[in-house]
This record gives structure tokens, C-alpha cells and sequence, in this order.
């Protein structure tokens, strides 16, 4: 993974989501991108003067938090973002090619029923790119447990793969597959992806409404210390992801969530 970008919000824990990013970036000396979660909105796009000011006070924040993490800077270029902080993201990823996202599950937001933020709800629906969502205030261990949740073993491209692999490979973790059979459930969901098979050491089953119940129902019993998810466009998430804003009663974990990009 050559290329990480971390939106970085208003949040108090953005400075831990940036440390989080940074040690887990040493592990592929990967370079980091970091852009503003927090862009001037379009509704005070009028005030001129207001806005250089904001983006200013934004953009020495953000330095200051870099130059706190890492003083040297090694590694770490900050990017401009524009009002689109999507339409930024993709222009970016079309520059240099973005091989992960990593962000917070909260950037500006202070909700305590809140999951996940419009920021890393937008990084996982609007964008093509795999996402890591850090857990707040922990730091970076690398994985050795993993669980791949979903209701289709099928694989588009194995490019799909590609973060999960590296970082199999590099952690050596352990991946198991949570097949869940889901209302409407076909027997096409069976053919499962015949590198995720090799790569894992056990299938399980699970019958349940939902993908998330299917997790909770696994979760304690295998302990995993990072959830893996595909975002499909139509697919595992794909009514869970359709608002950005998510809430804990709809999906919660505490440990970090890898989001993959399968397309159908």
C-alpha cells in the first residue's frame, strides 16, 4: 500500500486517528495524505474573506497536528481540500491512485448514538476506495484475528482482495469467513471466492436477518481484532449505507472495520 489518505476532522480524537494512521502506515512505508474533513461549506461560500480565513486557521491546525505526530513529517503531505471534499478525494485518487482510506468513525461529530460520521459514511458509499475505520482512542496493534463477513462469496476482481492480502501477509493473521444466510438467501451466495478459501481457516455459518446479526452472533466466540466488511453497490451494506450518518443501533464494533469495494 503505497498511498493512505486520512481525512482529518474537528473531532478531540483526531490527533489519536492520525497517530493510529501513521504506525500503521510505518508497516508498509507507505506515504500518508492528509486533507481537511472539515472543507468551508457552500452556504457562506459568499463571504470571501471569511472563508480564506477559515481555511487558514484549518490548514495551520492541521499542520500542527502533523508536526505533533511525526516531527520530522516523513512521509506525510497535506492536501488542499476544496468545498467537494469527495469530489477532492477522487481527483486525488485519479492523480496518484489512493490505495486506503483511514479515518475516524467520527470526525465532527459529537453524537454518542452515532457509529459513523457523514465523513467516513461518504469515504465508504461515494468513493471507490477501501476504508479502515480506526477505533477511537486505540492505538494501532496489528491484527491477528480477522473476520470477513457476508452474505456472497463472490468476487469481482481480485484487486478487490488487495488490502486484505497485505495485510494478512504482513500481520500473518489469522482469517476466518462468516457466511450468513440472509432472507432471500441463493444458492449462487455459495461460490465462495477460491482465494478467500485458501487464505482462511475456517468457514462458518450463520441464519439471521441481517449480516450485522449474523456478526454479533460470532463475534464473541471468535474475539476478532479487525472486522472486514464488502461494500457492494448492491450488496452486504447496501441499505445500511445508503444515509452517511450510521447509527449504533444499526452497526457498531470496537474494533477497527476494513471496508472493501466490490462492485457488482
Amino acid at each position: 500500500m503505497e498511498n493512505i489518505l486520512v481525512p482529518i476532522g474537528t473531532s478531540v480524537h483526531a490527533e489519536r486517528t492520525l497517530a493510529y494512521a501513521i504506525e500503521f502506515a510505518a508497516q508498509f512505508n507507505s506515504t500518508i495524505y492528509v486533507i481537511d474533513a472539515y472543507p468551508v461549506h457552500s452556504s457562506i461560500a459568499s463571504l470571501t474573506n471569511y472563508n480564506a480565513r477559515f481555511e487558514e486557521d484549518n490548514i495551520k491546525r492541521i499542520k500542527a497536528m502533523v508536526a505533533k505526530a511525526s516531527p520530522k513529517g516523513d512521509s506525510i503531505k497535506i492536501v488542499s481540500s476544496e468545498r467537494d471534499l469527495v469530489g477532492t478525494i477522487k481527483n486525488l485518487d485519479k492523480t496518484i491512485g489512493l490505495d486506503l482510506i483511514v479515518t475516524a468513525p467520527l470526525n465532527n461529530e459529537i453524537n454518542d448514538e452515532v457509529f459513523l460520521g457523514r465523513i467516513a459514511g461518504s469515504m465508504i458509499k461515494r468513493t471507490q476506495i477501501p476504508v479502515l475505520v480506526a477505533p477511537l482512542e486505540k492505538s494501532f496493534h496489528p491484527p491477528k484475528r480477522m473476520l470477513l463477513a457476508f452474505k456472497t462469496g463472490e468476487v469481482k476482481a481480485s484487486s478487490t482482495l488487495t488490502p486484505l492480502v497485505k495485510m494478512q501477509d504482513k500481520f500473518k493473521s489469522k482469517l476466518k469467513l462468516l457466511l450468513v444466510k440472509v432472507p432471500g438467501f441463493a444458492n449462487r451466495n455459495h461460490q465462495l471466492n477460491d482465494e478467500l478459501m485458501q487464505r482462511s481457516e475456517q468457514l462458518l455459518y450463520s441464519e439471521n436477518a441481517t449480516v450485522y446479526q449474523g456478526v454479533l452472533e460470532h463475534f464473541q466466540a471468535n474475539k476478532p481484532e479487525l472486522l472486514v466488511a464488502f461494500k457492494r453497490e448492491r450488496g452486504f451494506f447496501e441499505k445500511l449505507w445508503e444515509p452517511d450518518l450510521i447509527y449504533k443501533k444499526d452497526f457498531y464494533c470496537t474494533v477497527p472495520l476494513l471496508v472493501l469495494k466490490n462492485k457488482d
